[in-house]
């Protein structure tokens, strides 16, 4: 096993100069600060910005040591009081809309957000209030309502109006789906909805009055669909389900399902054409994911097992034979395999857990050697022919759950290693940007095209290239990008295709 190593780089102190940016920019703020400070009674204000004053017509001197209840004056019922003083109570962030008057005794609405302050032993100590006049917002969301129930009562009065036509209305409610189209019998456009308009990308002035098989450059024009809009519907039998794949103008390659009715009301509209379509491009994308999905994880799941059972059964007979040459061979291969096996079954876990919304994480606060200590002895042994090399700040502070910050390492380092076969070393590299800590892993593989840097990262994807020759489900990365994701960070991939490649994530830093 080769030798890794760690050497740590003192960052300069950045807390002075860090401290007089962020207060210029609170001044500079549009929105209201304060902050407050929980270790003292009635938790006063100690800080506010210049907008806060022009906000609320008080100055500084007239708000610092106030708890932020005196902005409610008299009016101390409101119920979102008891939320604020509950999430205060509690430690915790809330956000909410409260009634507050100016110096002068103007009334306005605040959109009030407080966000706690931790220290390292997880206490709180200050907290952090943002606070909006959303008064023009409130009266305009006032105003809409009124407008709503106007608008509700002319649509009863027209709908009533529209009585004659219920039948018609009716066929459209029934048919539509997504994107409508309506046909007269020659198979004339007299009208498309708004969707249609704007899935297709057109304008219905283009379309309005022109034959169905002229428009989107003939994309209509498709003998079984024109047999059963002739043919078919005029016999009263509408259709359903009817396929298209067709690569339309302006949107590309789309796969729909088509239900067609025809109706008669009246004298107006003799024998016309509901044409309804649903887009099930996705859906057929997913679908075919989950196909491949099943098809992958067989073939994955396969082999490790065949490695398991083969290795096993030479090792019986070799026992039965008193053979020893050889054994620990055969039983390393097998732990790899069952241990290949076993992570592959612990990403479907949870790749499940992340597209169910059900993963949970812990914070604690963390350093960046806490994280990939582990990560690099296991890999190492796992890949003996490696060298891992680590330079760079391993003290650096971030909050976050260990063991999936651990995990996202752990396949970072096994990807370099797995897809840098001819090359012997890994490097694995950590500092500080701004208030992230950036951490690297560079090795001199195969490298990523790039048109595959971003595909990379989608669940089950596997470059086609790679499929059969290495080990894997196409979800490690995935996992990664969603726990970076869930950390306030991002993982991306510098690569070319033979000079190896370089992916790094970035992790907030607790300040």
């Amino acid at each position: 096993m080769r030798i890794y190593s760690f050497r740590k780089k003192i960052m300069p102190d950045y807390a002075k100069a860090l401290s007089k940016i962020y207060g210029t920019a609170l001044d500079a703020s549009v929105d209201g600060v304060v902050i407050t400070d929980n270790s003292l009674p009635d938790n006063p204000i100690i800080y506010c910005n210049q907008a806060f004053c022009e906000i609320t017509g008080y100055n500084k001197d007239e708000i610092i040591g106030h708890n932020c209840r005196f902005l409610q004056a008299n009016d101390r019922d409101q119920k979102v009081r008891q939320t604020i003083a509950e999430a205060v109570k509690e430690g915790k962030s809330c956000q909410v809309d409260i009634r507050n008057y100016k110096k002068d005794g103007t009334f306005f609405w605040n959109e009030l957000s407080i966000s706690p302050v931790f220290d390292d032993q997880g206490i709180v100590t200050h907290f952090i209030g943002i606070q909006n006049d959303i008064t023009r917002r409130k009266q305009a969301e006032n105003n809409l309502i009124l407008e709503r129930e106007n608008l509700e009562k002319r649509v009863k009065e027209r709908t009533k109006e529209l009585q004659e036509h219920e039948q018609f209305l009716t066929g459209i409610v029934e048919t539509i789906r997504e994107s409508l189209i309506v046909l007269d019998p020659e198979l004339n456009i007299v009208l498309v909805n708004r969707h249609f308009e704007k899935f297709f990308k057109v304008n219905s002035t283009e379309l309005v009055s022109q034959k169905l098989t002229d428009v989107l450059e003939g994309s209509w024009d498709i003998a079984e669909l024109i047999n059963l809009l002739e043919n078919v519907l005029p016999e009263h039998n509408p259709f359903e389900d009817f396929e298209v794949v067709h690569d339309f103008p302006y949107i590309g390659n789309r796969r729909l399902i088509l239900n067609a009715s025809q109706i008669t009301v009246g004298e107006t509209y003799q024998n016309w054409i509901l044409l309804a379509m649903e887009d099930v491009t996705e859906r057929h994308v997913i679908e075919k994911k989950k196909d491949d999905f099943i098809a992958i994880a067989s073939h994955e799941m396969k082999t490790p097992i065949t490695v398991v059972k083969g290795n096993l059964q030479l090792l019986e007979r070799m026992l039965n034979k008193g053979e020893i040459d050889g054994y620990e061979t055969r039983m390393t291969q097998a732990m790899e395999s069952l241990e290949n096996l076993n992570r592959l079954v612990l990403n479907l876990l949870d790749t499940s857990m992340f597209t169910a919304g059900t993963n949970k994480r812990s914070s604690e606060l963390l350093s960046i050697e806490d994280i990939i200590q582990n990560p690099i002895k296991q890999v190492a042994e796992a890949y003996s022919t490696h060298e891992f090399v680590f330079y760079g700040d391993s003290a650096l502070s971030i909050v976050g759950d260990r063991g999936q910050l651990s995990q996202v390492i752990t396949n970072l380092l096994t990807n370099a290693a797995k897809y840098s076969k001819g090359a012997n070393q890994v490097i694995l590299h950590a500092g500080r940007v701004g208030n992230f800590a950036k951490i690297s892993v560079t090795d001199t593989g195969i490298g990523i095209a790039k048109e595959n840097h971003k595909r990379i990262f989608e669940r089950f994807y596997r470059v086609s290239a790679n499929d059969n020759n290495y080990f894997g489900a196409g979800i490690g990365l995935f996992i990664s990008q969603q726990i970076v994701s869930e950390h306030g960070g991002t993982i991306w991939v510098e690569s070319e295709i033979g000079k190896g490649s370089v992916f790094s994530i970035t992790i907030p830093l607790s300040l």
